[in-house]
């Protein structure tokens, strides 16, 4: 199985977004009408099923969308629609895609997933989750009774052959030319406890077994040991992340 999305985000107002409340999926290969509502109704409730999950779980501030019923199509900011294509990736497979269309601006996104019914709009509920209530940079924390600006959160794939403070020293000249510099170590771990649902950044949630992070004086954090070394005494790393801040 497998998820992806398209570039983004789309714009998002201050009080989050109100969502159409039906979402239609279509089978582009047939026409069945009957077999077609069925699945297109069962793909609809698991989708905003599985998006209500992750809105208890996470529990964010703001829910920046809101499924509204019994409000005009017209009185909405979003559209949610879907297609699915069975059979693609053999018998019990199917493609599914939503696209998100803001009804002001006429913008859309596109998120796609493969797997079964269940493991499709799962992937699509977390993608759509994570576009919408991610930290927009840049954001504002208050960290040590102090009010520190983030700028950008971003990452650094190794080249062959690339040394780790090779990747520290770009993600210092990334920093800089955003206006700011990278965070330092306990910049990260205050900024770290918000999350990315809460106006922060997640470390060492990556799914990877250690995480890895730019931070001030030359060192790099590593997560999930909860602490910092040297940039110069670590191997290169796939990827190295950073948090620009001001």
């Amino acid at each position: 199985m497998f998820a992806k999305a398209s570039d983004g985000p789309l714009p998002l107002p201050q009080g989050g977004y109100k969502v159409y409340s039906r979402i239609q999926f279509v089978d582009l290969t047939t026409q069945h009408p009957v077999r077609d509502k069925a699945l297109g109704d069962t793909l609809e409730v698991s989708f905003k099923s599985q998006l209500d999950q992750l809105y208890r779980l996470h529990n964010p501030a703001v829910r920046n969308l809101q499924f509204v019923e019994r409000v005009p199509h017209e009185s909405c900011d979003l559209q949610i629609t879907g297609t699915y294509t069975l059979r693609a990736f053999g018998n019990r497979g199917m493609h599914t895609t939503v696209t998100v269309e803001n009804l002001r601006t006429g913008e859309t996104q596109s998120f796609e997933a493969a797997g079964d019914a269940f493991e499709t709009t799962e992937l699509l509920a977390q993608d759509v989750f994570h576009e919408f209530q991610k930290t927009r940079f840049p954001a504002q924390a208050k960290v040590y009774g102090r009010n520190l600006t983030l700028l950008f959160k971003g990452s650094i794939n190794r080249p062959t052959e690339t040394k780790m403070y090779d990747l520290y020293k770009q993600s210092l000249i990334a920093c800089e030319m955003r206006g700011g510099r990278v965070s330092t170590e306990k910049e990260l771990i205050a900024v770290a406890t918000l999350g990315d649902y809460g106006g922060g950044v997640s470390v060492g949630h990556n799914g990877a077994y250690t995480d890895y992070w730019s931070v001030e004086s030359g060192r790099v954090y590593v997560a999930p040991w909860s602490q910092s070394t040297s940039a110069t005494s670590l191997n290169p790393t796939e990827q190295l992340n950073y948090l620009c801040v001001r």
